[in-house]
This record gives structure tokens, sequence and C-alpha cells, in this order.
């Protein structure tokens, strides 16, 4: 039986139940926060709490605009994302009231991941602050097209960095990331061997290079494909969406 988590558990928008914050400062549009664990990569089965935020810069979030997107950028993403990023049902937050809400949420757990849509559209150094503020160890989950020092500058930055990318390496200017997922089959190593490099180095040499197979009908095809990339090129990993096989958001 799939476990059935509470409702401040799963992802679900927040203006049914969260007032914004008032006008005046800096506030982030926020469409979820919720408590789970991390599924994919380096960090996977990690009690973790998520901050969705709202808005992204390669596909508008709605059905009709899929193929007008996915031509417009050259994204294959834009065809089957699967994500609710867009912005009706978010809620505007100060990074103090964000950062509280997070921790309201979070109970004991001081993981929280920034997800989008593009979370570096909106996070910057006064968010990252806050979150540290509540004690929190920060992950950021981008899709390359934002520039760290751009977003964070000489304040506080994510302390983790994942990268997904979408668009050609050449349109990708992030300057470095701590992990690195390609989302095959429309993804592929041979594509992004310089954004490879860009990914840092563990203290034995080794990258976290992940491919992970693309959810819905194309799974199996998808698999196959991880799997015989990885045989060809053991540097990478196949990556396991661990939290659908768990039942949760």
């Amino acid at each position: 039986m799939t476990p059935t988590l509470p409702t401040s558990e799963r992802e679900a928008g927040l203006s049914d139940r969260l007032a914004a914050s008032p006008a005046g400062g800096r506030r982030y549009a926020v469409k979820a926060i919720w408590r789970t664990v991390q599924g994919e990569g380096a960090q996977a089965g990690r009690p973790a709490v998520f901050v969705r935020l709202a808005g992204c810069n390669l596909w508008s979030g709605y059905d009709r605009d899929r193929q007008r997107d996915a031509a417009r950028h050259g994204n294959a993403c834009a065809l089957w994302c699967d994500t609710d990023f867009a912005p009706p049902g978010a809620v505007k937050l100060s990074a103090g009231d964000l950062a509280a809400q997070a921790a309201a949420v979070a109970g004991g757990v001081r993981f929280c991941v920034l997800t989008g849509g593009e979370p570096l559209l909106q996070a910057d150094a006064e968010l990252i602050e806050a979150l540290h503020d509540q004690g929190f160890w920060v992950a950021v989950e981008t899709n390359g097209t934002q520039r760290l020092a751009d977003a964070f500058g000489d304040g506080p930055a994510p302390d983790w960095v994942v990268c997904s990318p979408k668009l050609p390496v050449e349109q990708l200017p992030i300057e470095a990331c701590d992990e690195l997922k390609l989302v095959v089959p429309d993804y592929r190593p041979g594509a992004y061997a310089a954004l490879a490099a860009r990914a840092r180095q563990r203290p034995d040499g080794s990258r976290y290079l992940w491919l992970q197979p693309e959810d819905g009908p194309r799974l199996a095809e998808a698999t196959r494909l991880a799997l015989d990339l990885c045989f060809e090129d053991p540097r990478w990993r196949v990556s396991v969406q661990t939290h659908k096989a768990l039942g949760v958001d």
C-alpha cells in the first residue's frame, strides 16, 4: 500500500492556508513548501523540506504553451515536464517569513531544497541567509541558465548545487555545481562534457554525474539507455527516483 503523508508533508499550494507577507521589501513567489525525502542523486533518502519557487524561463507551465516554448527555446523539457510551478496559487513571502514557514513545516529536519521551475530566477543571498539563520543546510536545483554570481554575489550562497540542464551547453553560464543530472533520452553525456568538467571533484577525484531516466511513457526506453550509457562511461551513474518508489511527493 502506498503511504499517505499528512497534508503538511505533501506538496500543495499555499494560497489557501498562508497569507502573503506585507509589501515593502523583497518578496519571493512561493508555490509550495512541504516535508518529504530527497529522492534523487547524492542526497537521496535524506529527509528534507522542499520550497518550490514559482516561475521558469524555459516553459510557462501551461499545457497550451508546451509546443511553443519547446520551439522557442529549443528545450525538450517543455514537452514532458510535469511540475506545477505556474504562478497561480503562489504566495509572496519575505525571506524571513519564507524561512520561518519552512522551519515550521520541517519540524526537526534541517535540509532545505530550493526548486522550481527555475529557483535562481528568485533565490538570492538574502533568502539563503534567512534559511541559514533557521539552521538549514540549503541545496538548490537549477537548469544552469543562471550564473551563481549573479544570483548571490559575494553574499551567502547555497551549500549544494544540483544542475539539470535543458539547453545546449554553450547556453549554460553556471560556473560550477556539486551534481550534474541529465534526463535521458533527451539529454546525453556526449553533449555535456564541458559542463561535466564544471562539476566539483570529490576527495577521491570523482564527480557526481547522474543519468535520470525520464518518467512517463518512455520510462522503459529511457532506463535501458541510461544503463547502456553508464556501462559505456562508468563515470556516470543511474539516478533512480526513490521518492516515487516510496509513494511520496
